[in-house]
């Protein structure tokens, strides 16, 4: 397996391009061209290897469990499963050097299409069977031109075990020298799931109506709006279907992304935690994924993987350019 730091670009038939790295298989650009100017719409660091120490998951594949386990532990057939502490007692984004810290190996790379793939020794972190990872970055232009980047997770393991990995991207549709202030955001979700001081679900689904958490309606996002919450797309676990999560424009509406998704929810993080060489507030995350905690709350939508049914789940990020 390599480990060095590896940089892959696609481009698609409007000649926009995105690199990514095989490290954390992360996404490290998307260029676009807005008034005959390139844009990267989202946050890069100036240097590949400063990736190796990244604290913020910039760009990366977040798993094999996206978001927090409460207490590290799950049960799997009345078996505990404690799993590896990296945010107090809890558990985010897999624990330390989970999918994000480590070095992808490369499958095939093409124009527009690049797949990679990474295995898991059972008990790595915590998590029950020897697990393999793929994900498969494609990125294609529509017939009105709008730019999709689709990307396809499939995980397979040997044994009863849990996965839920997702992107991490900061978008900044203003441009990266400006704050993410100013984006107008619609959620799908009708519900969300409240949190403690800790971000674990109370296990509680409720109505984002006539809370602060309402953003069914197209929000401008300001100072207030400090969020890393999740929102429900649907109570009832549908992978065959994509829906649509989430639409994000720049404030001068001059771009737009749709956010699509098999999975039934959407964490939404305001970036407000970003420090040097960032700033509070310099990218939107807009993550698909299972409900947070999801194995110890049986009611949230969710699906264990066995060795005879893997997971195969969804993500795409539509652009639209209005004014190139």
């Amino acid at each position: 397996m390599a480990n060095s730091i590896v940089e892959y670009t696609l481009s698609n038939q409007t000649n926009e391009s995105i690199s990514i790295i095989n490290y954390g298989a992360r996404l490290t650009s998307w260029i676009t061209q807005i008034d005959n100017e390139k844009c990267n719409i989202i946050l890069s660091y100036p240097d590949l290897n400063d990736y190796l120490s990244d604290p913020y998951y910039l760009g990366a594949i977040a798993g094999p469990y996206a978001n927090r386990i409460s207490n590290a532990q799950i049960h799997i057939d009345n078996k505990v499963c404690i799993l590896d502490q990296n945010e107090g007692s809890n558990q985010l984004h897999g624990g330390q050097k989970a999918l994000s810290d480590l070095f992808w190996q490369l499958d095939y790379h093409q124009k527009n299409a690049l797949s990679l793939s990474i295995t898991l020794p059972d008990g790595y972190n915590g998590y029950p069977g020897k697990t393999t990872f793929n994900v498969l970055y494609s990125f294609t232009t529509s017939n009105n031109d709008q730019s999709k980047l689709d990307i396809k997770f499939t995980i397979t393991s040997n044994k009863k075990t849990i996965a839920g990995p997702t992107s991490h991207p900061y978008f900044n549709l203003n441009g990266s020298n400006n704050s993410a202030y100013g984006h107008v955001l619609k959620l799908a979700g009708a519900h969300y799931t409240p949190i403690n001081t800790h971000a674990i679900p109370s296990g509680l689904i409720l109505p984002v109506a006539n809370t602060p958490f309402d953003y069914t309606s197209a929000r401008v996002l300001n100072t207030t709006d400090k969020l890393d919450h999740n929102f429900l797309i649907e109570q009832t676990l549908n992978l065959h279907t994509v829906k649509q999560h989430a639409t994000l424009k720049s404030a001068d509406e001059k771009l737009a992304l749709n956010v699509l998704s098999n999975y039934p929810a959407i964490q939404v993080y305001t970036g407000h935690h970003l420090k040097n060489p960032f700033k509070a507030f310099d990218g939107i995350c807009l993550e698909p994924q299972f409900c947070p905690d999801s194995p110890n709350n049986p009611h949230f939508p969710f699906s264990y993987i066995t060795p005879q049914v893997p997971l195969q789940t969804h993500i795409s990020y539509c652009l639209t350019n209005f004014k190139s």
